[in-house]
């Protein structure tokens, strides 16, 4: 069956849900900081509504029928407040492929209508964060011509002061 690939509609949200629910799942596997809120990603049928209206976000699906979905790409404006130029910039907040649907493409077949969704809004870059141990995300974002801007630091200091090494 041909995948097609179209913007999320609201009768799409339990799969979305279910999507949502995996890339935390698949994030939580690569590395014991990611962590996630299970009762905010149980409740995605409710605010991924509130998502769908937003004209500032969008979201993409790769359908393959019967109310199936094989992933989905979802993107949204995000302003900078710091001083960089573009003030307003592309931002892909999340996507993710089910594992046997992923290397076939979907991804740059979805990537196609986003960024003509970003040059109608006036957006000229687009950025997107990866999980540094999500090596299989971070090369097909590479794949997609994405290149290393910043990195992101991290420390848990919990209730005390971090150690020195």
């Amino acid at each position: 069956m041909e995948i097609e690939i179209r913007p999320a509609r609201e009768r799409d949200i339990p799969e979305l849900a279910r999507l949502i629910a995996g890339i935390a799942a698949y994030h939580e596997s690569l590395d014991p900081r990611a962590r996630f809120d299970w009762d905010e990603i149980r409740n995605a049928p409710n605010w991924l509504k509130l998502v769908l209206s937003r004209d500032h976000h969008a979201i993409w699906v790769a359908d393959h029928g019967e109310g199936r979905l094989a992933g989905y790409l979802w993107i949204h404006l995000r302003r900078d407040r710091q001083g960089y130029l573009p003030r307003v910039k592309g931002y892909i907040n999340h996507a993710f492929l089910d594992e046997a649907w992923r290397g076939q493409g979907l991804m740059q077949r979805m990537l196609v209508p986003a960024y003509d969704w970003f040059r109608s809004k006036g957006i000229t870059v687009v950025t997107l964060t990866v999980l540094h141990r999500n090596w299989l995300g971070s090369t097909a974002w590479y794949k997609h011509g994405f290149e290393d801007f910043s990195h992101e630091r991290r420390i848990e200091i919990g209730g005390q002061a971090p150690k020195r090494k």
